[in-house]
Formats: structure tokens, C-alpha cells, sequence
């Protein structure tokens, strides 16, 4: 008896060591799958703690690079810190290439490099940090994603046609993948933009039938309404819709201007109220933001609303930032009759003034850099409109000139329409398309095609004098009539 309880002890002893040593990356584990469900439920500062404590506490166990990439998803997505993120992302390809981290890591520097490329350098930098999951790690899960990534790589660069090849392959090799719907949508994006309507159509048809269930088919069903009304048809065809009513009362006297964004909600920006306001899809407001003399809206790259007003922008809630410009004299000399600002994707900060009639260029933290297009342009400009398209392409509108140009980041001119056909062009749009949407005083509201054909005119005695639009997420269009007092839709 006193044998087995001798017996049993050893055991004991020797399944404690054995766990004693299992322990470390056990525990890393554990912490991970849990930082991992923290995450999950959106309890996002718990997991983060998680992925830290792995960090600082299991050197050597297998969980550090999934945990620094963890924490490189934290710095990007919840602080909206690329350089912290890439520092994280950077760590795990460089001293952690042979842990299951390391595609994802590559993966994700790609994308951060593509978000603020502005040459061709930058683009091949990006393609090669995606090459690197494909060649380094072929049987990563993370390889249908790099694939989808690097067709974005193509068409920001322009190169639809090998946007289109690329991203056929993410849902033709990898059907069961999480990209797939992703891969199948950018193909019927880039046919829309290579001239092909009826082929993009079909292949957005077909993400609708593949991945009914996947965010990308309400998506592509939004681009074939918007192609059918354009390319469905003899000519395009919008009909006005009667039943309309959105932005009664004050909310629709002396709007400045209108944005519609990809989730549906409608800012209106009105000198009467002295505010921006969002209208949900139902028409019903949310919390403006006070907007004293309020002249432009566009969207930032994520998404926020950019208000510029006669002496500062506010971009979201909260930023609000002023400029100046250098002057002879011992200050710098402020702009104080703002027409329109824009942020670009490389993350500058366009502002046209009215005053001087130029468009300067700021870094992200407002400080002077260089006027737009070039540095040494001493072209007066009178820029009452600056957005940037889907496709990257900064778009500015010259009232003086009855002019719309579109330049690409480094201030190379892309495409111009007017000033012929135009006569007091107010306001502009661009479609995903690439097609351009302008508002005139006199003639109506515009369609023009990327190789600057007039596509259609909406006129009429409904029409009287548009002054602002935007458009939505099926291609409708929304013009602010200034004599009507009203926005009219035609969808």
C-alpha cells in the first residue's frame, strides 16, 4: 500500500515538472485565445493587454508574432496609427519570418503602403511586400488576400486590365476564401473602368449569385443599378422622383452644399442654420456639427466628413484646423476666406482661398508645404469645388475658368472637361465609374464620360438652377435647386 502511494506520488511530481515546463507556451496561448475572443466582442483594450503581456512576459514561445501582429491590428485599426502598426508589422517579418505571423505581416505592410502611395515607387514597394506572401508562404491562408490586395495595387496604379487577371484568380484558386467576393467584385469594378458596362455587370452579377451572404453583394448590386441606368438603355435614363422629401425647414434654405456617402447618409451644409448636418437613409437628422459660414464638404480617406468654412476646416466631430501661408512679414499670414478642402490618400491637406485664388498644399499636421498642382504654379485658380474620386484622382473645379480637372496626387494633370459646353458650372461629382457629374446654373446638371463625352443633360422645368449634388451609392442623383428651395432626386 505504502508502494502505490510512493508510486502515485513520483507521478505526481513528474507530471507537474512535465507541466511546469508546457507551462510558458501554454500560457501564451491561452492568452492569445483569449486576447482573440476579447477582441471579438469588442472588447478591445482587454485584448490588447493580452497581446502586451504575451510580448513582455513569453520570450521565445510561438505566440510573440501573432501577438505583435495583433498588436499592429490594434495601433492601425483602433488608434489609427500606421507608423506604430508598421512598427509592429515590421518586427514580425524581420525577426519572426518563420511563425505563421509573418504573411500576415507582410500582408498588412503592403497594405499600408499602398494607402499612402503616390508614385510608382511606392506601388512596387507595395506589390513586392504582397509578392512576399505569395512566393515565401504559398500555403498561408493569408495568400487570397495578398492576391485581392495586389489587383488594388494595379488599379490604383492605373493598370486595369491586370487588376481585372489578378483578382480573377483570388475566387477562381481559392473559391472557399474569404477574398473571393472581394476578388470577383474588383474584377467587375475594373471592366467598369476599362470601358466594358454590360461584361462589369454580369461579373456583379455573379458576386450577387456566388456570395449572396458577403457584404459584396449589396455592393455589386449598387454598381449594376448605377451601370444600368447609364449603359442599360439607348441613353441613360433618371427619372425624377416625386415622392422625395428630405432637409425641410431651415435645413433647405441657403444650403451651401450636399454629400451623400457610401453608407447613405446625407450631409447638408446650410448658411441659414450655420450647420452641417447628417440625414440616416430615413431622412431623419443626427448631430450636426456648427459650421459657421460653411462653403464645401468632401470625405477624408476614412470616411469622415471635411467641412470647409470661410476661416478653418473641420474635419469629423472635433479636428478643426486652420492654415497660414508664408508672408514677408514676421508672421505668417492666415487664410481666412476658405472656398473648398480636400484630404488626399497620401494624407495631404488641399485647401483652395478664395483671396489669392490658389489651392496650397498642407501636411496632416496643417503645416505650409507647396501650392497645387506644383510648387512653383502661380496660375490664379477661383476653385470653389475640390473632391477626390474613387479612384484616387483629385478633382477641382474652376468657376473662373468653367473648368474640371482631375490630377493625380503629384499634381500630373489626368483629364479636363470644359471650358466648352459649360457656362456656370456650380458643383461636381464623380461616379466609380470615372464618369463626371457637374451641376450648372444655366444648362442643367451634366454627365460627361471619362474620354469627355457629354453621356446626358438632366434640364427642365424642375431644374431651374442647381447649385449643389452629390450622388448615391446606386449612381441617383441629388441636386440642391436653388430656386426650386429643395433637393430633387433622380433615380
Amino acid at each position: 500500500m505504502r508502494l502505490n502511494h510512493v508510486l502515485v506520488a513520483v507521478v505526481a511530481v513528474v507530471a507537474a515538472s512535465a507541466a511546469a515546463q508546457e507551462a510558458p507556451d501554454q500560457q501564451a496561448r491561452r492568452l492569445l485565445e483569449d486576447g482573440r475572443a476579447y477582441w471579438a466582442q469588442g472588447k478591445l483594450k482587454q485584448a490588447l493587454d493580452n497581446f502586451n503581456t504575451i510580448v513582455a512576459g513569453f520570450a521565445g514561445t510561438d505566440s510573440i508574432g501573432p501577438a505583435l501582429l495583433e498588436i499592429g491590428r490594434y495601433r492601425l485599426e483602433v488608434d489609427g496609427d500606421a507608423d506604430k502598426a508598421r512598427a509592429s508589422f515590421e518586427q514580425v517579418a524581420k525577426q519572426y519570418p518563420q511563425s505563421d505571423a509573418a504573411p500576415g505581416a507582410y500582408y498588412n505592410l503592403g497594405l499600408l503602403t499602398l494607402s499612402r502611395a503616390t508614385t510608382t515607387a511606392e506601388l512596387d514597394d507595395a506589390l513586392a511586400q504582397l509578392t512576399r506572401v505569395l512566393r515565401l508562404y504559398p500555403k498561408s491562408d493569408w495568400v487570397p488576400k495578398a492576391l485581392h490586395a495586389q489587383g488594388l495595387v494595379h488599379r490604383k496604379a492605373g493598370r486595369y486590365a491586370e487588376a481585372v487577371d489578378v483578382a480573377r484568380r483570388v475566387f477562381l484558386e481559392y473559391p472557399s476564401s474569404d477574398a473571393a467576393p472581394a476578388g470577383q467584385y474588383l474584377v467587375g469594378q475594373g471592366l467598369a473602368l476599362l470601358g466594358e458596362p454590360r461584361q462589369a455587370m454580369e461579373e456583379f452579377q455573379r458576386v450577387r449569385n456566388r456570395f449572396p451572404e458577403s457584404e459584396w453583394a449589396a455592393r455589386a448590386l449598387e454598381r449594376t443599378t448605377a451601370l444600368y441606368r447609364l449603359h442599360g438603355y439607348d441613353k441613360p435614363r433618371f427619372t425624377l422622383d416625386p415622392t422625395y422629401r428630405v432637409g425641410v425647414g431651415d435645413l433647405s434654405k441657403n444650403v451651401r452644399a450636399i454629400l451623400m456617402t457610401q453608407k447613405g447618409t446625407l450631409w447638408i451644409a446650410s448658411d441659414k442654420t450655420k450647420s452641417t448636418v447628417p440625414l440616416d437613409p430615413s431622412g431623419k437628422p443626427g448631430p450636426g456639427v456648427p459650421s459657421e459660414d460653411p462653403r464645401a464638404l468632401s470625405l477624408d480617406p476614412q470616411g469622415q466628413i471635411v467641412v470647409a468654412a470661410r476661416m478653418a476646416v473641420r474635419v469629423g466631430a472635433r479636428d478643426i484646423k486652420s492654415f497660414t501661408i508664408p508672408s514677408e512679414k514676421p508672421e505668417p499670414e492666415p487664410l481666412e476666406r476658405i472656398n473648398a478642402a480636400v484630404i488626399t490618400p497620401g494624407g495631404s491637406i488641399l485647401v483652395a482661398d478664395e483671396k489669392r485664388n490658389k489651392v496650397y498644399r498642407y501636411n496632416a499636421g496643417a503645416e505650409f508645404q507647396a501650392t497645387f498642382p506644383g510648387p512653383k504654379d502661380a496660375k490664379e485658380r477661383e476653385i470653389t469645388r475640390l473632391i477626390v474620386d474613387g479612384e484616387g484622382g483629385i478633382v477641382m473645379l474652376d468657376r473662373g475658368e468653367k473648368t474640371v480637372r482631375v490630377y493625380d496626387e503629384t499634381g500630373k494633370l489626368l483629364r479636363t472637361v470644359g471650358p466648352t459646353g459649360l457656362r456656370r458650372p456650380a458643383d461636381v461629382a464623380i461616379d466609380p465609374f470615372r464618369n463626371t457629374y457637374i451641376a450648372d446654373e444655366e444648362l442643367g446638371v451634366l454627365i460627361v464620360s471619362p474620354q469627355g463625352q457629354v453621356l446626358h443633360t438632366l434640364s427642365g422645368p424642375e431644374i431651374r438652377r442647381p447649385k449643389a449634388l452629390t450622388l448615391d451609392p446606386t449612381g441617383a442623383i441629388l441636386v440642391w435647386d436653388d430656386r426650386a428651395g429643395k433637393i430633387l432626386k433622380y433615380r
